[in-house]
This record gives C-alpha cells, structure tokens and sequence, in this order.
C-alpha cells in the first residue's frame, strides 16, 4: 500500500475518532433549539466555542442558564492533547516510510517531497544560522519542531478536527521549550555567570548597569512571549474569520426567513470561506517556518552573542 493510502486512511481513522470524541454533550440550551430558533448572537457563540479547549467527553460551548462546567482534574485529557496525538502519529507514518526509502531503489514522490524538506531545514535554516559544526548538533530538534508544529496546524485544516497551535496553552509550551534552550544552552556553552554578564554591552557606566540589566532580562522574556502570541494569533484568527463566514450563512437566513435573499448571501460566504481555508493550508506550512526559524536565530543569539 502507497504511503499516500496509508496516510488517507489514517487521516480518516484519525478524524472519525477525535469528531467521536469531541462530540457534543451538552444538554438543553441552543443544542436543545432548532437552529433558526437560536439567537443571531448564538449562532458565532456556538461556532465559536469550537476554538476553546474542552476536556474530552465532557460539556462545551454555551450552557445553559445556571448551569456550570464541572472543574477539571489535574489528569483531564483535553482535545488539543487528541490533536497532538494525532500530529505525532501522524509523523510517525510518514517518516518512517521515509526512513525506509533510503533502503529502497525506487522513491515514491511524496517521500521525496520530505526528505527534500529535511535537508532544506538543515541546510537553509540550522547550518546557515549556526554554521554546520553546531548546526548538527541542534538539527533534529528543530526538524522536529517544524513538522510537530506544521502536522498539527494541517490536522487543523480536515473537518470536526482541532487546531492545536489555536491554544495558547500548546504554543506556550513549545516558546518555554525555546527558552529553555536559550537559557540553558548560552550556560552551557558560556559558562553560568559569562551568560548573565554577557547580556549587557561593553563599556556600560557603573550606573547603568542595573537598568539595562533589566531592560536585557525583559528583552530575553519578549523572545518566547513573542513566539508564543505570533503562533497562537496567526492560526486563532484564521479558523475565527472560517467561523463568520460559517455563522454569516445562517444569521442571513434568519434575517431573511430563508427566503431566495438568503441564498444569494450564503453563497459569498462559503466561498469566502473556501478560499480562506485554502489560504490557511499556506498560512500553517509559513507559521511553522516562522517559529522554528526565529527559535533557531534566538538560541544563537544565546549561545553566541553579539556584544
């Protein structure tokens, strides 16, 4: 079997599973109205909803009045964790399918497609940023940073899915990972105290040392802070601006009583929403270069800096 099959059918398994999973359950309220019955506010609230993290199984979106969600436990499995999961099963079909290609005497296309992508990461990203000797070193991390972030933005993109780079929770996670090898690896590399003291510039005056002491520790937290919102925002707004347009089809068909009128107007919006969906395609494979790109400069930035 191609890997292309391979990987429609787990897309498929993969899909019905999660939309399984997150099905609603929620009781009474809009679930319980006819669709045109809701509020014209409630139809974007209940899209809406969709973008928040729920715990599988349990209620999400608007509740009813008085009700409340039942508090999470420290062990609760989220659907950005089934997303996540997916991203990585996901990655380990496809590149193990391309470890094997290299025992193999004839490539299919689509492996050659990533394995052009792997050298492309190592070769115009890492060695062009960190020179070839340290490149190697960091290499595979940040190959894997790039497909984890990109597979997970593109399982976004296949219906009843979730986007899970859409929590900020998930890209806070990845920026502290940035962080940490920031911080971690300009010690190691530095020594402990040289990090710290090489942070400032040359030649400060004795008075000046604790303020810029200060404004160089804010500006070393804005880099993962930074990471963090550009990831989170870029795919948020996206399937935000799908949701109107999605909402827009039945707020005119209230408005209109699902006269002729509100098919003229639902038209526009799925193809507004189509063609945002196809630019959200680009926009994943872009915010994933972005994050992994910028973490790439601010970990040598860290490990050699400039002053």
């Amino acid at each position: 079997m191609s890997l292309i099959r391979i990987l429609l059918c787990a897309v498929a398994l993969v899909t019905g599973a999660v939309a399984q999973a997150t099905g609603e359950h929620a009781q009474g309220g809009a679930h319980a109205q006819g669709t045109m019955a809701m509020d014209s506010s409630a139809f974007f609230t209940e899209l809406y909803s969709h973008l928040q993290p729920h715990a599988l199984g349990a209620a999400h979106g608007p509740l009813p009045e008085g009700a409340q969600h039942e508090a999470p436990s420290v062990f609760t499995f989220y659907n950005v964790n089934a997303a996540q999961l997916v991203a990585l099963g996901l990655m380990l079909v496809v590149f193990m399918a391309v470890l094997a290609s290299f025992r193999s005497t004839r490539t299919p296309w689509l492996l050659r497609v990533f394995r052009g992508f792997c050298r492309w990461i190592r070769d115009e990203m890492v060695f062009k940023v960190m020179g070839e000797e340290e490149g190697r070193k960091f290499a595979p991390y940040f190959m894997y940073l790039f497909f984890f972030i990109a597979f997970m933005n593109l399982v976004g993109l296949i219906p009843s899915s979730v986007t899970a780079t859409a929590c900020v929770f998930v890209t806070a996670a990845l920026a502290i990972l940035t962080f940490v090898m920031m911080v971690g690896g300009g010690m190691m590399h530095q020594g402990a105290v040289a990090f710290w003291k090489h942070l400032l510039p040359h030649g400060l005056p004795a008075w000046l040392v604790p303020l810029m002491f200060v404004l160089e520790v804010i500006g070393l937290l804005v880099k993962p802070f930074a990471l963090t919102i550009r990831l989170f925002a870029n795919m948020l707004a996206g399937h935000l601006v799908i949701y109107s347009f999605v909402g827009m089809i039945f707020l005119f068909a209230k408005m209109f009583e699902m006269g002729f009128l509100s098919w003229g107007t639902a038209l526009p919006a799925v193809g507004m929403g189509v063609f945002i969906s196809i630019i959200e395609a680009f926009v994943a494979l872009l915010q994933a270069y972005i994050f992994t790109y910028l973490s790439i400069i601010f970990v040598q930035q860290s490990l050699h800096p400039a002053h």
